[in-house]
């Protein structure tokens, strides 16, 4: 009997430009170490063109226009486990809500909540479960893996995406700009929006159209029944991640390749879900698409 393949879900064919965004920073305002404008310009220095202050159960906002070029979404970080909400509505200090009552507002307000840093703060599965329905996750923390080697929670992301959920996964600065770990610009995510105002960048992070990022950058992806093809910065390694057992591959390479093919009909097996991509560059920094989810009944 001939294997049935099924066709991929592919929020990469959205329309627009990439915007590069730091989703997850703190400034004076709650627990960071610089005033928020002097935060922000940081970023915009660097080409960000997407920036949202979260401070700690504080909406931190940036005057419209201040930074020309970038666009400020107001968020903050709120509850525990610490959940990030991004357009929130409103100025200054919010209440200290539970996380049902958390994300009920960050729905209504039609916000995009994202799980922080699992890894840090050793999210259990029945601590994730207190946080449905976010809307993504941090797989990438950057203070977090500096700090402590934290900041990565790939196998947490896998397996809420293995119980059925659809969860896009996010990369993050959580930069305090302290004098022991000042770094930041060293995760972050890169969206496909048709223009640079919020709604139209909600719009794409609530369709999963952006990517997340410590080095490597995506410049195209298509998938046809059985294959995935993506053109990218240079890079070493290419890993598909699939659920299932034996599912998956990963392809090398000793000269850095722009171009990539994944031919996902060789190893596809019933039941897998979702297919998501990881490049790696030659320092080992790495870039991680969003789940290409089944397309069901095709």
């Amino acid at each position: 009997m001939k294997k049935k393949i099924p066709v991929l879900e592919n929020p990469y064919l959205a329309r627009g430009s990439w915007l590069k965004g730091a989703f997850h920073f703190h400034t004076t305002k709650s627990d960071g170490k610089i005033e928020p404008m002097e935060a922000v310009r940081r970023y915009a220095a660097l080409g960000y063109r997407v920036a949202a202050p979260s401070d700690h159960h504080h909406i931190t906002l940036i005057p419209p226009g201040a930074f020309p070029g970038l666009l400020t979404i107001p968020a903050a970080e709120i509850g525990w486990p610490h959940i990030l909400s991004i357009g929130a509505c409103g100025e200054g200090k919010l209440p200290n809500e539970s996380i049902p009552r958390a994300l009920a507002r960050i729905r209504r307000d039609r916000g995009f909540s994202v799980l922080c840093h699992p890894g840090w703060s050793d999210c259990s599965w029945q601590d994730i479960r207190r946080t449905w329905p976010v809307d993504a996750m941090e797989i990438y923390n950057h203070l977090c893996q500096i700090e402590n080697a934290t900041g990565i929670s790939l196998e947490r992301w896998d397996m809420v995406l293995q119980s059925g959920r659809r969860v896009w996964g996010f990369a993050t600065d959580d930069s305090h700009f302290n004098q022991k770990y000042p770094q930041y610009a060293g995760g972050w995510v890169m969206i496909k929006a048709p223009s640079r105002n919020q709604s139209a960048v909600m719009r794409a992070l609530k369709a999963g159209a952006f990517y997340s990022s410590s080095g490597p950058a995506l410049y195209s992806l298509s998938a046809s029944r059985g294959r995935i093809t993506l053109h990218c910065s240079p890079v070493n390694e290419l890993r598909a991640v699939a659920d299932g057992v034996g599912a998956g591959g990963v392809l090398f390479s000793r000269k850095p390749r722009s171009r990539w093919t994944v031919e996902y009909s060789r190893w596809w097996h019933q039941p897998e879900s979702y297919v998501r991509l990881e490049m790696i560059d030659s320092r080992g920094r790495a870039a991680w698409t969003n789940p290409l989810f089944v397309v069901r009944g095709r």
